[in-house]
């Protein structure tokens, strides 16, 4: 047996509670984890609230298929079941596994790659669904290059923390939006510019952009096409706007050739060993707001809801 956060109907965070549940038992396709750290994303409140009520048709229509909650993982293997595994007992990992919030979890080997000597535990928790999604963003549909000019909507978020520093990285100049409480921190990870949109709108005036990068939902698909250039790409990764959104961008692509992609990440181990090693260099720094016992995972997931947290929440499980 063991310990975890479970989900038996949807709502707020006062669903979840704490119960000793069975621990789970790897497949031919996956490998046992000892959680040491699992970090907090938009999926788990999604889930959490079931909405958009669409979602329910792939999470559970009355309730969710899968009681515990949490996707990103950081933690040791413990168990193998696969006799040409490539790892091995006591191998430190990260990336995904499906029910992170809890003492242990099965993770399929597709999706956990090794974690890096130099690389925290809890930083190693953070380089899943976020991490992923910027650097899949903005190499592979955005396909930034050097000297391009960048804006990251929503730039505080898990997501928005990432894409600041890997556009950095791969040579963009960053325009940040957020609050008037991230200014400082985006300054701090690399943006070259910050608009705080609760002073000034976005986008302003004629500036035009080689690319966008959204995050926040905030700002309608039109108002964001107007600012990119004329061989600009808007990329569009979830928000406030919802399923609508995506569904709109899609056939704004499809219909009216319009540069803009949705897009939902798959994670793979080559990019979470190339985030690993990104880490690892100083090429960027997973920003934590705070870490929270595993207890006070109701606590964490509120917070998030409210579109409160800077960059990532952490649950240290051990």
């Amino acid at each position: 047996m063991m310990k975890a956060i479970v989900q038996d109907r949807y709502g707020g965070a006062a669903v979840l509670k704490l119960e000793e549940v069975a621990t789970p038992v790897p497949d031919a396709t996956s490998v046992l984890l000892k959680v040491r750290s699992a970090s907090v994303n938009g999926l788990d409140w999604r889930i959490l609230s079931g909405k958009p009520r669409l979602g329910r048709l792939l999470f559970g229509v009355t309730h969710p298929k899968r009681r515990i909650r949490g996707v990103d993982v950081s933690g040791e293997v413990v168990a193998i079941r696969k006799p040409d595994s490539r790892f091995k007992l006591g191998d430190a990992v990260f990336g995904l596994g499906s029910g992170s919030f809890a003492e242990f979890v099965a993770a399929d080997e597709a999706e956990i790659t090794a974690r890096p000597d130099s690389v925290s535990l809890e930083d190693a928790a953070t380089l899943g669904i976020a991490a992923v999604t910027a650097l899949q963003g903005l190499r592979d549909l955005a396909r930034i290059r050097a000297g391009q000019s960048v804006a990251v909507l929503g730039a505080g978020s898990g997501v928005g923390t990432f894409a600041v520093q890997i556009a950095k990285w791969m040579g963009g100049r960053v325009t940040a939006v957020s609050t008037t409480e991230n200014v400082d921190l985006l300054r701090s990870i690399g943006a070259d510019a910050v608009v705080d949109y609760r002073k000034e709108n976005f986008p302003r005036g004629q500036e035009r952009f080689d690319v966008i990068f959204d995050i926040s939902g905030r700002v309608s698909l039109g108002h964001l096409l107007r600012a990119v250039g004329p061989n600009g790409v808007l990329v569009i990764v979830g928000g406030r706007g919802g399923m609508g959104r995506f569904l709109l961008a899609g056939l704004r692509r499809r219909l009216f050739r319009q540069r803009v992609h949705a897009l939902i990440a798959k994670v793979n181990v080559s990019d979470l060993a190339q985030l690993g090693e990104l880490t690892r260099q100083g090429k960027i720094k997973p920003v934590i707001e705070a870490v929270y016992p595993l207890t006070e995972t109701p606590r964490a997931l509120a917070r998030a809801e409210r579109h409160q947290a800077r960059g990532k929440l952490v649950i240290r499980v051990a």
